[in-house]
């Protein structure tokens, strides 16, 4: 018994080992990815405004517009948070399209230009959260040629949040990150509670079903109150 117990304790533990590496590299992979759509998205929009591409500004913003509610459309009951494939692209159009607004209004002048700001959290809270630090250098590279014209220290305060407000993104993005987590392993122990419970409460009653003959009436009682127990495990695993 001892030594099926330990082999069973090493099972867990290797079993535990393998979730948590396979964990770290999809979670290496979201930011490799989502990092990779952020860096595109302006690179796109640096091409953009360099070129006579930006004459055509508002035709695309209204192709890109059509494209979001597109994708949006089709993930209407799906949370902002619950990331797939197309969602990965919708926050990239997002982006694309506050970009080329604020180009579009002025640049680095805009009026709509604190819209950064938010995405700064929205990115967080949605993406892997490293992916923010991604994102404000993105914005400085692609704002700061402009930032040396006209009003210096005017479009200076401009940018300067974008690097206050990334650290305090990041931080509030991992906190939301943890607690999404523990509610992930709170409903895994959950199911494996419920799991145990069925497990446990089919042995018993085959006992009782194959065995009744030649059980005492007090054992039966207590394996009645095993099925008791594990019927209270399966009402708690499903509140």
């Amino acid at each position: 018994m001892e030594a099926n117990a330990n082999y069973e304790n090493k099972r867990d533990y290797k079993r535990k080992g393998d979730a948590s590496r396979s964990r770290s590299a999809s979670n290496g992979m979201k930011l490799i990815t989502q990092s990779a759509i952020l860096i595109l998205s302006f690179l796109v929009i640096y091409v953009w405004e360099q070129t006579d591409l930006s004459i055509y500004t508002v035709p695309a913003l209204g192709f890109l517009v059509f494209i979001y509610l597109l994708v949006s459309s089709r993930r209407k009951n799906k949370p902002f948070f619950n990331l797939d494939g197309n969602s990965l692209w919708t926050i990239s159009i997002l982006n694309t399209v506050i970009l080329l607004l604020i180009f579009a209004t002025g640049g680095i002048t805009s009026p709509i230009f604190f819209l950064l700001y938010f995405l700064v959290f929205g990115i967080a809270f949605a993406f892997e959260p490293m992916t923010v630090f991604v994102f404000m250098l993105g914005g400085i590279l692609i704002f700061i040629p402009s930032a040396f014209k006209d009003d210096v220290s005017g479009n200076l305060l401009r940018l300067a949040p974008l690097l206050l407000i990334s650290p305090l993104a990041f931080f509030f993005g991992n906190e939301f990150r943890k607690s999404d987590k523990k509610d992930e392993e709170m409903e895994a122990m959950a199911e494996r509670t419920k799991e145990a419970a069925d497990t446990i409460s089919e042995d018993v009653e085959e006992v009782i079903r194959d065995k009744k003959e030649n059980l005492s009436s007090e054992t039966t009682d207590k394996l009645n109150e095993i099925l008791e127990e594990t019927e209270d495990l399966r009402q708690e695993s499903n509140p």
